[in-house]
């Protein structure tokens, strides 16, 4: 059985930059864990090759099964992406891609 991870690449606007990493560490994604359809994350700055105006973010939510992450978009994801848009509006913009671990060492 493979793990899969529930990824979050976020472009976040400078001006908000520190009071949002502090709101994603301290309140939005131990609310995500506290789901518990995910078992570890990941909370990651993207250093892109190319300069970027805006900072990136990536946190990579880890799940033991792909239908935890189903469930997870289901039941969780809408209220916590409203949440989110209501704390940083156009400020902080999200997409979103599943990945399936092939292989780890």
């Amino acid at each position: 059985m493979s793990e899969h991870i529930y990824n979050v690449t976020i472009a976040v606007d400078n001006s908000i930059e520190t009071q949002w990493k502090e709101w994603m560490l301290k309140t939005h994604i131990p609310e995500v864990m506290e789901t518990g359809m995910f078992k570890s994350y990941l909370f990651t700055e993207v250093f892109p090759e190319q300069e970027q105006e805006h900072p990136s973010y990536s946190i990579q939510y880890r799940a033991s099964d792909l239908e935890s992450i189903k469930l997870y978009m289901q039941m969780y994801a809408p209220e916590l992406r409203d949440k989110s848009l209501k704390a940083w509006g156009n400020h902080a913009l999200a997409f979103r891609t599943l990945l399936e671990v092939i292989d780890e060492k």
